[in-house]
C-alpha cells in the first residue's frame, strides 16, 4: 500500500522561545514539541525535564489506600503471600517489583506466573488449583498485570478462603471481580490523572504508597524504576506524562548497571543502539517475551532479576537470547504463510485468520505484522488445549478491539485487552460467527480513508542538514516510543554515489552519499525496482553509526518509504 506523504504545518514558536531555558534549544526541537501539542513553556518543560517529585500521588489510585491497609495488617500477622503474574515482559517486571518490595517490607512471599499453554491468560479456577499445588501455604494473592478479567478464578480463590488484591492495568469490563481491593487506573470511578500505566508501574505505585505508610526508605522503591521502565516500553505504553519520567530515570539506572541482571543482559544481548526504545523495546523486552511465547512459563525470567547468583543470571540471559532467535526465525516463516492465506481470501475491514499450524505463542506477532502490512485490524487464531482456539488481535485507530468484542461475547470463550491489542479464545464452531460480527462492526466504524497510510513529515531536510549535531540536538526529546515516536524526518534530494547489500540474507541496501548513508531496511531489492535512481527522497529516522571509533550519520527508512526524486 502506497502511503500519502504530508508535511506538518510550521508552528509559532514565540511562546516557547520566551522561556530562557527552552530558548537554548534548536528550532527543530521546539518545532517537534509545538507540532505535538506542547505549545507553552510549562507543558514543554514537563515533557523534557520532569523529575521524580512530579510523579502523581499513588493514593489517588482507587482502592490503593485500602490495599495498603490490608497489606500492612497481613504482613504484621505473618500471612503467606503469593504474587500472581503474567507471562510477558510487563508481567515479569511487575512480579519482580511486587515480590522484591513485599519481601523488603517484611512479607513472606513467593511468585507464580501463568503458563501460557497450560493456563492461558488471566486467572481461572484451574490456574488457582495449579498454583496451590505448588504453593499450598498461600493465604494472600496479590495479582500483577493480571486479574481484572479473572472473575471465575478470583471467585474460586475467595471461596477457598484466600484473600485477593488485584493490581492490573488492562481495560475494565462492565463488572470487576469481587475481592479485597482492585487497583487499576481504568476503573470508571478511579480519580488517578494518568491512565497509561503498565502492570509494572501500577505495582510500583502501590509499593510506593506501602513504603510511605510503613515509614520504610522510599529509595528502595525507586531502585525498581529500571524494571518499571522495561515493563512500560516492552508493553508499548504511551511515552507521555509520568511514564516519560519513569522511563528516563529507569533507563539511566539500567545503563549504569545498578542491577547486575541488566549488566548481564547488555553483555549477552549486545544491543547496537543505546536508547530506551531500542534497548527495552527491541532487545530486552522481546528476549523476555520469547520465553512466554515459546516455552509458556516465564518464571526463569523473574528468577533472572531476583537471584543473586551471577552465573545463573548469565545462563538465563543466554537462554533468553537463544529462544529469541528461535522466535524470530519461526515468526518470519509463519508470517509468510499468513500473508498467503490473506491474499487468497482477500482483505476485509476486520480480518480473522486461523490455522492449526500457527504457534500459539506467536499469534500476536503475526497479527501485528499483518496489521502493519495491510493497515487493517487483524485477529490470528490457532489450536489450543481443550478443543479451543486461542488468538491475538492488533488494531488500528478508529476501531477499539476490546469494545468490539464486548458486543459479541457469545462468539467467544474468553477475551480481554485494550483498544489496539487484545487476546481471545473461541472454538471452531464459533470462529466464523466471531469473524462475521467483528467485520460487521468494523464496516460500521471504519472507512477506506482509515486504511490509507498517511505519513506526516515533521522536519524536512537536505543531506547537508542531517549532521551529527542535528541528531544530538534531537536527543533532548527522548525517550521515544508509543504516542511519542522519534521525529519523522523527510530526506530530500539525496544523491546516490554507490550501493551495496547488508544483512545475513542481504536483505538491507546501503546507499552511500557524500555526507551520509541511507539504509533501506528489510527490502533492499526495492532500489532495483525503482530503477536504481541517482537521486532519491525518503522518510525515516537518522542515527549515528559508530564504527571503529569513527562516527557518521546514517538514515534508516523502510522500503515503502523510499521513492525516486529524479
Amino acid at each position: 500500500m502506497t502511503a500519502i506523504w504530508k508535511r506538518k504545518r510550521t508552528e509559532d514558536l514565540s511562546k516557547l522561545k520566551a522561556d530562557k531555558e527552552l530558548a537554548r534549544l534548536s528550532d527543530n526541537v521546539l518545532q517537534v514539541l509545538a507540532s505535538r501539542g506542547f505549545r507553552d513553556a510549562q507543558s514543554a518543560k514537563a515533557v523534557l525535564y520532569g523529575e521524580l517529585s512530579d510523579l502523581h500521588d499513588p493514593s489517588l489510585l482507587k482502592d490503593a489506600d485500602k490495599a495498603v491497609k490490608y497489606l500492612m495488617q497481613w504482613i504484621k500477622e505473618g500471612r503467606v503471600f503469593l504474587v500472581y503474574g503474567d507471562y510477558d515482559a510487563d508481567g515479569v517486571t511487575s512480579a519482580t517489583i511486587m515480590t522484591s518490595l513485599l519481601r523488603g517490607a517484611g512479607a513472606r512471599v513467593d511468585y507464580w506466573a501463568n503458563d501460557r499453554f497450560a493456563h492461558g491468560y488471566t486467572i481461572t479456577p484451574d490456574s488457582i488449583d495449579a498454583m496451590l499445588l505448588k504453593h499450598p501455604e498461600t493465604e494472600v494473592i496479590v495479582t500483577v498485570d493480571n486479574g481484572i478479567s479473572g472473575h471465575a478464578g478470583i471467585a474460586h480463590a475467595m471461596k477457598l478462603g484466600l484473600e485477593v488484591i488485584i493490581t492490573d492495568h488492562h481495560d475494565v469490563g462492565e463488572t470487576i471481580p469481587e475481592c479485597v481491593a482492585v487497583v487499576n487506573p481504568h476503573q470508571k470511578d478511579c480519580p488517578y490523572p494518568f491512565k497509561g500505566l503498565c502492570g509494572a508501574s501500577v505495582a510500583f505505585k502501590l509499593m510506593h504508597l506501602l513504603y510511605f505508610r510503613m515509614g520504610l526508605p522510599i529509595e528502595h522503591v525507586y531502585d525498581t524504576l529500571d524494571l518499571v521502565a522495561l515493563g512500560t516500553v516492552a508493553d508499548v505504553m504511551p511515552q507521555l506524562d509520568e511514564n516519560r519520567i519513569m522511563i528516563r530515570k529507569g533507563f539511566e539506572k539500567a545503563m549504569r548497571g545498578d542491577r547486575k541482571a541488566f549488566s548481564i543482559l547488555r553483555e549477552v544481548l549486545a544491543p547496537k543502539t543505546i536508547d530506551a526504545r531500542s534497548v527495552f523495546g527491541f532487545s530486552y523486552g522481546p528476549a523476555i517475551n520469547s520465553i512466554g511465547r515459546l516455552d509458556g512459563d516465564p518464571s526463569i525470567a523473574i528468577e533472572l532479576f531476583l537471584t543473586d547468583d551471577e552465573t545463573r543470571m548469565k545462563e538465563i540471559a543466554t537462554y533468553l537470547k537463544t529462544r529469541n532467535e528461535d522466535r524470530s526465525a519461526l515468526t518470519r516463516e509463519l508470517c509468510e504463510v499468513a500473508i498467503e492465506m490473506v491474499e487468497k481470501v482477500g482483505v476485509k475491514h476486520m480480518n480473522v485468520v486461523y490455522s492449526p499450524d500457527f504457534h500459539e505463542g506467536l499469534t500476536g506477532l503475526i497479527a501485528s505484522r499483518l496489521k502493519e502490512r495491510y493497515n487493517r485490524p487483524f485477529f490470528v487464531f490457532t489450536d489450543a488445549k481443550g478443543n479451543t482456539l486461542k488468538g491475538s488481535g492488533r488494531g488500528i485507530e478508529g476501531f477499539h478491539l476490546k469494545r468490539a468484542m464486548d458486543k459479541c461475547p457469545e462468539t467467544l470463550v474468553g477475551y480481554g485487552g485494550h483498544a489496539k491489542a487484545a487476546g481471545a479464545s473461541t472454538t471452531l464452531a464459533l470462529i466464523d460467527s466471531f469473524a462475521e460480527k467483528m467485520n460487521k462492526f468494523a464496516e460500521e466504524e471504519l472507512t477506506e480513508e482509515d486504511f490509507q497510510k498517511v505519513i506526516t513529515v515533521e522536519i524536512p531536510l537536505t543531506p547537508e542538514g542531517l549532521t551529527l549535531d542535528f541528531i544530538e540536538d534531537l536527543r533532548v526529546l527522548e525517550p521515544f516510543g508509543e504516542a511519542f515516536p522519534p521525529p519523522v524526518i523527510g530526506l530530500m534530494a539525496f544523491q546516490v554515489r554507490s550501493e551495496f547489500r547488508m544483512g545475513s540474507e542481504k536483505q538491507h541496501a546501503k546507499l552511500k552519499g557524500d555526507s551520509l548513508d541511507v539504509i533501506i531496511w528489510n527490502d533492499g531489492n526495492l532500489y532495483d525496482e525503482l530503477g536504481r535512481p541517482a537521486v532519491i527522497k525518503a522518510i525515516g529516522n537518522p542515527d549515528i553509526n559508530d564504527y571503529m571509533g569513527k562516527r557518521s550519520v546514517q538514515f534508516k527508512a523502510d522500503a515503502e518509504n523510499v521513492r525516486s526524486a529524479g
